[in-house]
């Protein structure tokens, strides 16, 4: 399981919190870095797909909902497709414009 991938969950609509995404085979959860916070989990059975945008350091997970994850910086980006790709059997796709 890979822990702690710092990433910024969309919460409202101009409105972004950081969270840390922790990867493991039963899904993602991302668990809010200041305390207080609810803790976010997608088994894997509910993710339809993933997608990551590398021109924003943006990833995409697709349950019944849309949910929007901002890295701060490249290496969290492409550790985070890494391991995603080695730990969950879903459908990522990458696009890099």
């Amino acid at each position: 399981m890979k822990t702690g991938i710092n990433v910024k969950l969309q919460t409202g609509m101009f409105e972004r919190t950081d969270f840390k995404m922790n990867i493991a085979p039963e899904g993602l959860t991302f668990k809010p870095s200041k305390r207080g916070g609810d803790t976010i989990s997608f088994p894997v059975t509910s993710i339809r797909e993933i997608t990551f945008y590398g021109a924003r350091l943006q990833m995409e997970v697709q349950t019944n909902t849309l949910t929007d994850a901002f890295f701060a910086n490249g290496d969290d980006f492409h550790d985070a497709i890494n391991m995603l790709k080695e730990t969950l059997k879903v459908k990522i796709i990458c696009e890099f414009n």
